[in-house]
Order: C-alpha cells, then structure tokens, then sequence
C-alpha cells in the first residue's frame, strides 16, 4: 500500500465525515450525526497510523491502537474520544443519544481530529 496516497485519503476521508455529522447536526438527524463523528475518528485514527506504515484492518485493531497512541503521548484525550466516538457508533443502531449529547462530542471529535492530523505533520 502506498503511504502517502494512503495517510491522504484517511485524513480527507474523515474531514469529509466531519463534514457531514455537522450537517446532521443541523438537521436534526442524530443517528447519521453519530455514525459520521465515529467514522471521522476512525478514519483519523488510520491516517496517523498509515503515517506510521501500520494498517489497521478490523475494530480491533482500531481501538488498540487508538489506546496504545494515548498511553504513547501520553494523551487521554486521544482514548476519550475514542470512547465516546464509539458509544456515538452504537447510537446509529440502538438509538437513544440526546442531541445535545452528540453536539458535545462533536467539538471534542473536531479538535481530537486535528490532534491527530497534527501528529501526521510533525507538529505536536
């Protein structure tokens, strides 16, 4: 797999999800809001990793490295947003989130994102 192509299309993968969990937002749809913020962390989470050459295949995968990232950094932001990322995954399919609920993991995806993306470009 070729790196940079890769670390790209993760990192415009998840700024296109961001995108769309705050039209959501905006429109009142709280499951579609939720399951974009988890892909957006997810597909961010991948780009740091592919920065790092290590590609990550299952959920698994996903969240171990997302908790050996933030036990790396060191930076619990990193695992509580994921955490929260991947109860806002489970409300798509369970339902029950508060939109003010998911307004406020919103902003916390959006700086956790560019945390991350900061990572890949060599800023901390």
């Amino acid at each position: 797999m070729e790196v940079k192509g890769s670390i790209e299309k993760y990192k415009t993968q998840s700024m296109h999800y961001l995108k769309n969990a705050f039209n959501f937002i905006e429109a009142g749809d709280a499951e579609k809001a939720s399951e974009f913020l988890w892909g957006s962390v997810a597909e961010g989470i991948k780009a740091v990793a592919a920065s790092k050459e290590i590609w990550l295949k299952s959920h698994k995968d996903l969240r171990n490295y997302a908790m050996e990232l933030a036990r790396a950094l060191p930076d619990e932001s990193i695992r509580n947003t994921f955490l929260h990322a991947q109860s806002l995954h489970s409300n798509f399919y369970e339902t029950g989130l508060l939109m003010e609920d998911v307004i406020m993991c919103a902003e916390e995806v959006r700086a956790t994102v560019d945390k991350l993306f900061k990572l890949i470009d060599g800023k901390k």
